[in-house]
């Protein structure tokens, strides 16, 4: 998996296991806190059941400090649209599997678009 380069260590090693959308529902969640794996009873309710028995497995019996990535959170989800539909996903099932509208998957696919174009000018 094509991880983002700006991701913290234990970030990139969290995405590593269970993908950006793992990591984002735990920095939504837990982002700012230390959690104990699997001491957190509501892990099950955040990832979906795949992610949280990789999580488990990984990371048993550790605290993790789960980052805030608010500064860098907008580029993750622009990466995890890009992801999405670099995958063969249409607009509307990436929007359906974000969370999001679809107006908001074409912003984030013109904006990759928009700083590609800028980088070949230079």
């Amino acid at each position: 998996m094509d991880l983002p380069d700006y991701l913290p260590p234990i970030a990139r090693e969290i995405a590593e296991h269970i993908g950006l959308d793992g990591l984002m529902r735990l920095v939504n969640t837990y982002g700012g806190t230390v959690i104990r794996v699997p001491g957190r009873t509501d892990l099950k309710q955040v990832l979906t059941p795949e992610q949280y028995k990789e999580f488990v497995h990984i990371f048993k019996n550790e605290k993790l400090a789960i980052p805030r990535l608010t500064a860098k959170q907008y580029q993750i989800e622009v990466a995890e649209t890009n992801r999405l539909l670099e995958e063969g996903n249409t607009r509307a099932q990436a929007a359906r599997k974000l969370k999001v509208t679809e107006r908001t998957i074409y912003n984030r696919q013109a904006l990759s678009k928009q700083d590609d174009k800028q980088t070949e000018l230079f």
